[in-house]
């Protein structure tokens, strides 16, 4: 404890105590347990004494927040102008407080599948804290509740003050979660094992989406072709999720502008196979265009899944486009 104690007012003061106290509350009280005492000196007016005065914590003390008071003229040795002002507290968490202080998850995963999770576990209050189990979850948004899916654990040893425990877990994606966005949440002292200066810190979430994601990555097509000509255009289809993707169509639609939408004319498609994570198809298809075409310019837009067959992790971003100008037959 490092205290100042002072003279605030006009007469010399004789030498006194600060002594230090426990509390559950800011108010010192009967029920408050002595902790140690400062000897102070006699101090004239305005005159102040700093020092500093270790303490021991009651090992029986439960972990939770505290408060350390400090009374000044504890003794009632001198008569002064104002008896109510010697006090001044400050709080304190007793104990230890787990938390995960560090994670990392991929990106994509797919159902089914395993994945690795990285944590930090840290002990960042001032208790020891007993071995504990850090557990995973899977969840389809960042707040832990009772409907998240346990997926692993890791097993924590004893932490002091301050220490973390890193480690690494590979975790199962069941096999019937939907494509989408979920969250993976660890929980720190997830049996509950440890009292804590606080329990609502536990836990650390982050992202992955899970299930396939299909997109148009490359599209190539001549610079200018003439209404009536078939043209050779070429395409590079991605499964850029974490899952697979059973086999779609990536189909061409001739557009007046950059985005697909009901106005744009169906030219032809190209047949793209079953796909793993992170695999791609390429391939070139052959287009009619229409006779009918009024000269000027265009965009040849290619559009992954184009039948909409596979649930995905996100469905905005399939298509691709790019710039064409058609010529008089």
């Amino acid at each position: 404890m490092t205290d100042t104690t002072k003279n605030q007012s006009g007469g010399e003061a004789d030498p006194t105590t600060t002594r230090f106290y426990l509390s559950v509350n800011a108010a010192l009280e009967a029920a408050d347990t002595l902790l140690g005492e400062r000897a102070i000196p006699a101090l004239s007016a305005g005159q102040i004494s700093s020092g500093s005065t270790a303490v021991t914590i009651p090992a029986a003390t439960a972990a939770g927040t505290y408060y350390v008071i400090a009374k000044a003229d504890a003794g009632n040795a001198v008569v002064e102008t104002a008896e109510a002002n010697n006090t001044r507290a400050d709080s304190i968490a007793i104990g230890p407080d787990l938390a995960v202080f560090a994670m990392s998850v991929p990106t994509s995963a797919g159902a089914g599948g395993t994945i690795t999770v990285t944590d930090t576990t840290k002990n960042q209050s001032g208790g020891e804290a007993d071995s504990t189990t850090t557990r995973f979850y899977l969840s389809v948004n960042a707040a832990f509740d009772a409907a998240d899916t346990a997926v692993g654990e890791r097993a924590v040893p004893a932490l002091s003050a301050g220490q973390t425990s890193s480690g690494s877990t590979a975790v199962t994606i069941p096999a019937a979660t939907a494509a989408g966005t979920y969250y993976i949440i660890a929980k720190a002292d997830a049996g509950n094992a440890v009292p804590e200066t606080a329990e609502t810190n536990n836990t650390r979430a982050n992202a992955t989406a899970i299930g396939p994601d299909l997109v148009v990555t490359a599209i190539t097509v001549p610079a200018t072709s003439a209404a009536g000509a078939i043209v050779t255009v070429s395409d590079t289809t991605r499964n850029q999720g974490g899952g697979a993707a059973e086999g779609t169509t990536t189909r061409y639609y001739l557009s007046t502008n950059m985005l697909l939408d009901a106005a744009d004319v169906p030219l032809g498609g190209r047949a793209v196979p079953a796909l793993n994570a992170a695999q791609s198809s390429s391939g070139p298809t052959s287009l009619l265009i229409p006779a009918g075409t009024a000269p000027g310019n265009y965009y040849i837009i290619g559009k992954a899944d184009a039948d909409s067959g596979v649930p995905e992790t996100q469905e905005s971003n399939n298509a691709r486009a790019a710039a064409f100008k058609v010529t008089a037959p």
